[in-house]
């Protein structure tokens, strides 16, 4: 199983993959602290990408099965 990255603490995680007109959109309008992840190894077989997806099950409410996958934690003081 390859190793995925949890979202960051703060500002945006961005979870993408290339060639996707929407995570291009997502990634050119938001400015500020953002962190991109690009998703491609994760999901070059169907095995592969059903796991990635159920990782990142555990950070949503419901069940995403597509790109871009956007974050957004903050910390206050």
């Amino acid at each position: 199983m390859k190793k995925y990255k949890a979202p960051y603490e703060n500002g945006y995680t961005i979870y993408t993959i290339s060639n996707c007109k929407y995570c291009k959109i997502i990634n050119e309008n938001i400015n500020s602290n953002k962190k991109i992840i690009n998703c491609d190894k994760y999901i070059v077989t169907l095995r592969e990408r059903d796991n990635f997806y159920k990782f990142i099950q555990q950070y949503t409410k419901i069940p995403y099965k597509y790109f871009p996958i956007c974050y957004l934690k903050m910390v206050y003081l």
